[in-house]
């Protein structure tokens, strides 16, 4: 079946409801920014989230073929992420990185106004 465009806010509300107002992915309370997610491949609905978990999942989705990430990598990746982003790994700065201290340096002076 096919939901009418007219009847997206009111199936995503009720259907936030069951998930007790809850974001499918990060399991946080959905406050103001619920959207429907779905499936760009076959077009089902799925469920609700945040805007910004729909737009992560999105990106992941949709450079999975890409990036070679098979579901098996992929529940890999899922497992290991937080720990990997917050673990400091060496005490070596990578050439491209900007501090803060280098990011002022680069600003161009403001214009003066007359």
């Amino acid at each position: 079946m096919r939901l009418p465009y007219r009847h997206i806010r009111e199936f995503r509300q009720q259907t936030l409801l069951l998930q007790n107002n809850q974001c499918a992915l990060c399991e946080d309370i959905i406050t103001d920014d619920a959207v429907l997610d779905h499936c760009h491949r076959t077009g089902l609905v799925r469920q609700v989230l945040h805007r910004g978990c729909n737009a992560l999942l999105g990106k992941i989705e949709n450079n999975l073929k890409r990036n070679r990430i098979t579901t098996t990598r992929l529940e890999r990746i899922a497992l290991n992420l937080t720990d990997y982003i917050l673990t400091e790994h060496t005490d070596i700065v990578h050439p491209k990185h900007k501090g803060a201290d280098m990011k002022k340096s680069k600003r161009k002076p403001a214009k003066k106004k007359y």
